[in-house]
Formats: C-alpha cells, sequence, structure tokens
C-alpha cells in the first residue's frame, strides 16, 4: 500500500485500494488516504487544562487563570527592542545565545554560574525545560515532579520518553517540599528532581536549608535537581529574590528562567538554562541548534541592555504584586478559607473541598459570574480539591472577582 512512512490508512477493513483514475477519493495520486501516526511516547499529549479553559472562555471573561502578567513591560525594556528593531538586518546569532546577554543573566546566579559559557538563552522557559529534561533523562528512566506543580516538566518527560513521577508537596507544610521524603522516592532510574520555586501553582518559596538538603542528598544519589526559578524576582519574602541554586559546582543542579513573568514580556521568550558544567551545556547547545537554532536576536539584545542600565525596574514590578498579594491574604483571612501563603509568584492556591472541588467552583464561577479560574487537577491528582487564582488583573477589577471567588468557595 502507498503513503507516507509512518502512515496509516484512516479507516480499516481490507478492502481494495483505489486505482489511480477510477474516479474515488484517495490521496493526490489516487492512493488511500492516510494520516501521521503519533509515536507513542507522545500519543498521549494534549493541550493541558489551563490552555483548554483559558481558550474556552468568553471574550468578556474576568482572567484569573493564565499566569500572564497584567502590567506593561519597563520602558526602558521596550525602548531597547525598538532601538533593536531599527538596527537594520536580523540575522541569526550563535546558538547559546548573544553573548552580553549570556553574561548578564550568570550574573544573576552569583557564585554559581562562572560566566557567560555557563548559560544556554532559550525561546522562553518552558524550552530551556524541555532541553534540560532531554540532556539529562533516557527513554524509561524517571523525573521526580512536584504534585501540585505546573505540568510542563512532566510533559517534557514524556515527550522524550522518560516517566515523570509525581513528588506529593504537604499541605501541613503549608506546601513546601521536604527534602527526605523526595529522596526516599529516588530509584535506581532516577535522573532528575525538579522543584519550582517560587512555587506554580501554590505561591511558595522554597527554604534555602531545604533546597541544601535536597541538593546534598541528591547528588549523594548521582541525581540533577533541576530548579524552575522563572519567578525568582517575585519574590517577597527574604532578600527580594527566591532562594537559587548554592556556590557549589560539584553538584549535579541545573537552574532555568527566563523574564517572562518578572519583566512582564512572555511573549518575547526570552529564557535560560544555567549550569557550571561545560559538557552539559554542550548538550544543551546542541538540542537547541536541532529545535530551534537560535533564540530571537531582538529580544535577546534588548533583555541584555535592560538588565545592564535598568534592572532595577523589576523592583516596581515586584512590589505590584506584592502589594496585591497582601490584600487578597487578607480577606482570605477574614473569610476563614484555607490556602497556602501568598511568598512571590502572582498565584494564590484556595481549598475548594468545601464547595465540591476545584472542578465544579471553576464551573459555576465561569458560568455564574463569567471569571476563569483554573481548577487544582490541572497540576496534579493532588489538587482536585483546590483552585488557582491568578492576581495578575489590575485593582479593583482583581477585588470585584475575588470577592466572588471567595463566595464561591464558601458554597
Amino acid at each position: 500500500m502507498g503513503g507516507r512512512p509512518g502512515g496509516r490508512p484512516r479507516r480499516g477493513g481490507d478492502r481494495e485500494a483505489p486505482r489511480r483514475g477510477d474516479g474515488r477519493a484517495g490521496g493526490p495520486r489516487g492512493g488511500v488516504a492516510v494520516s501521521p501516526r503519533p509515536a507513542r511516547r507522545v500519543a498521549g499529549l494534549r493541550r493541558t487544562l489551563i490552555r483548554e479553559i483559558f481558550e474556552s472562555a468568553p471574550p468578556d471573561a474576568v482572567n484569573l487563570g493564565l499566569g500572564e502578567p497584567d502590567v506593561d513591560p519597563p520602558e526602558g525594556l521596550r525602548r531597547a527592542l525598538a532601538e533593536e528593531a531599527r538596527r537594520g538586518p536580523a540575522g541569526y546569532g550563535p546558538t547559546a545565545g548573544c553573548p552580553e546577554l549570556r553574561e548578564r543573566i550568570a550574573s544573576l546566579y552569583p557564585g554559581f554560574a562562572g560566566g557567560a559559557g555557563d548559560v544556554v538563552v532559550t525561546a522562553g522557559a518552558q524550552q530551556a525545560m524541555f532541553a534540560v529534561i532531554g540532556a539529562l533523562a533516557d527513554p524509561g528512566d524517571e523525573v521526580l515532579v512536584p504534585d501540585p506543580g505546573f505540568p510542563g516538566a512532566a510533559r517534557a518527560a514524556a515527550a522524550w520518553g522518560a516517566v515523570p513521577r509525581s513528588y506529593p508537596l504537604d499541605p501541613g507544610r503549608r506546601f513546601h517540599l521536604e527534602a527526605e521524603a523526595v529522596l526516599r522516592l529516588a530509584g535506581p532510574r532516577t535522573r532528575a528532581i525538579v522543584v519550582i520555586s517560587p512555587a506554580n501553582p501554590t505561591g511558595v518559596v522554597e527554604p534555602a536549608p531545604e533546597l541544601e538538603r535536597l541538593m546534598e542528598g541528591a547528588a549523594e544519589r548521582g541525581i540533577a535537581v533541576v530548579l524552575d526559578d522563572v519567578y525568582a524576582e517575585l519574590c517577597w519574602v527574604g532578600n527580594g529574590r527566591a532562594p537559587g541554586p548554592p556556590p557549589r559546582p560539584e553538584r549535579a543542579v541545573v537552574a532555568v528562567g527566563g523574564l517572562s513573568k518578572a519583566a512582564a514580556i512572555p511573549g518575547w521568550r526570552v529564557g535560560w538554562a544555567v549550569c557550571p558544567d561545560r559538557e552539559f551545556t554542550s548538550r544543551l547547545v546542541a538540542i537547541q541548534q536541532t529545535v530551534l537554532t537560535c533564540a530571537p536576536v531582538p529580544t535577546q539584545r534588548a533583555a541584555a541592555a535592560y538588565l545592564a542600565e535598568e534592572r532595577d525596574a523589576l523592583a516596581g514590578v515586584r512590589e505590584t504584586y506584592r502589594r496585591r498579594a497582601a490584600l487578597l491574604s487578607e480577606r482570605l483571612q477574614r473569610a476563614g478559607i484555607r490556602h497556602a501563603p501568598l511568598e512571590g509568584g502572582f498565584y494564590a492556591w484556595l481549598d475548594a473541598s468545601a464547595a465540591g472541588g476545584g472542578m465544579a467552583v471553576a464551573r459555576r464561577l465561569l458560568e455564574r459570574d463569567r471569571i476563569v479560574v483554573i481548577p487544582g487537577e490541572a497540576f496534579g491528582p493532588s489538587g482536585k480539591d483546590w483552585i488557582r487564582v491568578s492576581y495578575a488583573q489590575p485593582l479593583p477589577r482583581l477585588l470585584d472577582a475575588f470577592d466572588a471567588v471567595l463566595a464561591a468557595l464558601r458554597g
């Protein structure tokens, strides 16, 4: 039977294949119509529940679902991109990223990154996570991911043929990880442990001592720790930036980050992976060349200029979300709604068990109040009785919508 390699007939049976010119429907040359057959490792990948809910919401709904900043990008960053657009030809850049941006990113990880050679610039943090997981895990290897947790790492593992395995985040510990409990789940084929801090969806920030214990135990077992710190600048506990990887290059630690959240430029796709092991970063560059060739050059150069001259503007974005978190925390305390502490990012993780569970509350809010929230099961099985609420909406619209959320949670 003719057709593309790996193709399959759309309908089964033993019918005779149409002959060329016999008038029956078929492919471009009269053959049986075929469709590409997905590889088994990706056959189960679908749109995430987060995207399904967002894309099905009516246009006039108040969106407390998608993790998209509502503030404008800093003026200096927009000006830098406009200047790049006027410079003339926009050719390819280095596969690892523009050297000036890589140097600026390395400076965000003092003691951990030794310079531009430890940094690979990607088209957003999710692409960095995809490359990192692919460089760490062979088919059949395990990657430990948080539950609840943003599904990006689990999806990347599945796409590479690895096995994502969840480690639970206990509400009794205010959704902070327990290093020893995570390490007990590691098996002979565990290659990586993914940590998100500040966390999505819970908004908690992992304390430095617990991260240290996890990284120490993982190193003893020959396991890499992948720290997703894309929300690191949006943190209001400690010194204003979430604890990052410690200056211990002998440990297998990779940091994944970007400017989508803190600089409010998710559509510009500026992300990165940082690792002081140059052999490992060379593998990331090879994956990058296969997938993308290079991240967009104009946005890279604009980001480099911005980080060099106006990084203090990030403090203004941080303060905006800190004030909102404080207002929502007060309302949650008064309403008596159980929730994770609002320590960073721009999410509130709220208990919906008294109102029928996360999915029921999300549907009720959308149908009755035209408010979009994300049911917790989008972030893992343990989230079925919770909802994630983004506070990336301007006041007072946010407060009006949040009051409706509280009413729905009270049942």
